[in-house]
């Protein structure tokens, strides 16, 4: 399990919201994930990624970061998403996403992988 990470923007003041295993055992219905994209679905749950972003009707809208639902539809790549994980001011400057660097590379691709499938509530 990954531990809860600081909040939105470095923030260790901000309450990290962490989801439910309802909540992603929902998101793994409502948007049909692949078997691959769950321990990501866990992973983005446990990290308090919904303390800044929305998936599914869960979590919350700080610091304008977008909604997550349908990012796969972007078709971004797996690769792209691993780096901006990585250190998100790299890719995009001034970005207040913190970095996600201690992740490691296995639970980093798991987010990817998660992050590609997700293409909105269907």
């Amino acid at each position: 399990m990954i531990g809860p990470a600081t909040a939105c923007g470095g923030s260790s003041k901000a309450p990290a919201t962490t989801g439910s295993n309802a909540e992603v055992s929902r998101w793994e219905q409502q948007e049909r994930l692949p078997r691959a994209a769950v321990p990501g679905a866990e992973g983005f749950a446990a990290a308090g990624c919904t303390s800044c972003h929305i998936y599914a009707g869960s979590g919350h809208a700080n610091l304008g970061a977008p909604d997550l639902t349908a990012y796969g539809r972007l078709h971004l790549g797996a690769a792209f998403d691993i780096r901006f994980l990585r250190c998100p001011s790299c890719v995009k400057a001034g970005s207040p996403m913190p970095a996600f660097d201690a992740l490691g590379n296995r639970r980093l691709r798991e987010l990817a992988v998660f992050l590609e499938a997700s293409k909105g509530i269907r």
